[in-house]
């Protein structure tokens, strides 16, 4: 691995160039990025249409709810719970994206295996921290009493789910979002004992690459929700218009709300995914001067291959 010859130039950059940067690392690594996307997500996609499918009975629904009277007003229910459930379960089913594109960087394409064998040996780890403490495994709870009681219930859905749950990870996940480069990449344990001083524990070096950036992380957080959100209106209207040229169908169906649209959703996720890598190492070049300790660890690499 050659630390200071990679992929990606190794340099400061705004907002708007990180987001031009990923469409061009998804460009260079497409399908790697595509396959282990589609593997992370298959479970996770396959768990959500199940617990799902009582919301997308809007008809019934209708007839058993005195809040909402109307099919439209279901169908939007189903779409919005579907994006939140989606946001909050990405970074966990694309972490092995998130292991290729750090290693990739650096002119080191993992195989399917090396990206498996990663993985499972933080796998703990991960399952402790963005499983559970960032609500990606525990949103199934929720969902679960969803498929029992699909009634919509505007006293526990509207405060529980969407103001606690959503806005809980939604602020954590911009002023601290970088836990599974911090897993991952770094290989931070989560408890490291008082007299081990060669390694750093995940919580105290959360706290050093984040507190001295928080506001500006969450702004391109909050900057890069907002494209995200746009490119998934452009790109479900862009389908739903060939949808309409194909078979002359002009409505959003059914096919839209069980296929495409949650396709469409894990797509931009795997997107944002690359984009906070490349905002993970731009953090670290502002903070920590990355780029000259890249440097420096190549030279000593250099250094000891010429000795041995």
């Amino acid at each position: 691995m050659q630390l200071d010859k990679t992929a990606v130039t190794i340099s400061q950059r705004s907002g708007t160039d990180l987001i031009d940067l990923s469409l061009l690392v998804f460009q260079r690594y497409w399908t790697s990025i595509f396959c282990l996307a589609f593997l992370g997500t298959l479970p996770f996609a396959i768990l959500n249409f199940i617990l799902l499918w009582p919301l997308t009975q809007y008809d019934q629904l209708v007839m058993s709810s005195r809040e909402l009277g109307d099919a439209t007003a279901f169908q939007t229910r189903y779409l919005v719970i579907m994006t939140a459930v989606i946001l909050i379960q990405a970074p966990l089913a694309l972490s092995g994206v998130t292991y290729f594109i750090g290693q990739a960087v650096f002119g080191d394409k993992p195989t399917l295996g090396n990206v498996l064998t990663a993985i499972w040996a933080k796998l703990a780890a991960i399952i402790l921290v963005q499983g559970f403490l960032r609500m990606s495994i525990l949103v199934f709870v929720p969902l679960a009493f969803l498929f029992q009681s699909p009634v919509f219930r505007p006293e526990v859905e509207i405060p529980l789910y969407l103001l606690c749950l959503c806005s809980y990870v939604f602020l954590v996940r911009g002023f601290r979002p970088f836990a599974l480069e911090i897993l991952l990449l770094e290989r931070c344990p989560i408890y490291v004992s008082k007299n081990d001083k060669s390694r750093i524990a995940y919580r105290k070096r959360s706290s050093w690459l984040h507190s001295g950036m928080a506001f500006e992380l969450f702004g391109m957080h909050m900057g890069v929700s907002i494209v995200e959100i746009l490119t998934t209106l452009s790109i479900s209207l862009s389908t739903l218009f060939l949808i309409g040229v194909l078979t002359g169908i002009w409505t959003w169906g059914p096919w839209m709300d069980l296929l495409f649209f949650p396709f469409i959703l894990w797509g931009i996720a795997t997107w944002g995914t690359i984009i906070r890598f490349l905002t993970y190492m731009n953090s670290r070049i502002h903070t920590e001067g990355w780029e000259i300790e890249l440097k420096l660890k190549a030279e000593s690499q250099r250094l000891l291959e010429v000795a041995s």
